[in-house]
C-alpha cells in the first residue's frame, strides 16, 4: 500500500539515483579520455623535443670532407698537365 501511495516519489529516487551513476559512469569515461589525450599530448612533446634537439645536432655538426674536392683536384691536375679529360 505504501509502494502504490509514494510510486512517484520512489520512482524519482530511482531516477536521481541511476542519472547520479550514469553520471559517474560518464565521468569515468571523460577522465579515461582525459588521461589518454594527456598522454598523447606528452609523448608528443616528448618526441617533438627530441627531434629538434636531433635537428639541432645535425645542423651543428663541422662539414669535414667537400665531396667534390677530389673531382676538382683532379680536373685541376689534368690542366695542368695538359691532359685531356676522359
Amino acid at each position: 500500500m505504501l509502494k502504490i501511495r509514494y510510486a512517484d516519489l520512489i520512482f524519482k529516487a530511482q531516477q536521481q539515483i541511476s542519472d547520479k551513476a550514469i553520471g559517474k559512469k560518464e565521468m569515468k569515461k571523460k577522465v579515461k579520455l582525459w588521461e589518454a589525450q594527456l598522454l598523447k599530448e606528452k609523448a608528443k612533446s616528448h618526441w617533438e623535443k627530441a627531434r629538434e634537439e636531433a635537428r639541432t645536432a645535425t645542423a651543428n655538426i663541422k662539414k669535414t670532407v667537400e665531396f667534390g674536392d677530389s673531382i676538382q683536384v683532379e680536373k685541376d691536375f689534368l690542366a695542368m698537365i695538359g691532359a685531356t679529360n676522359h
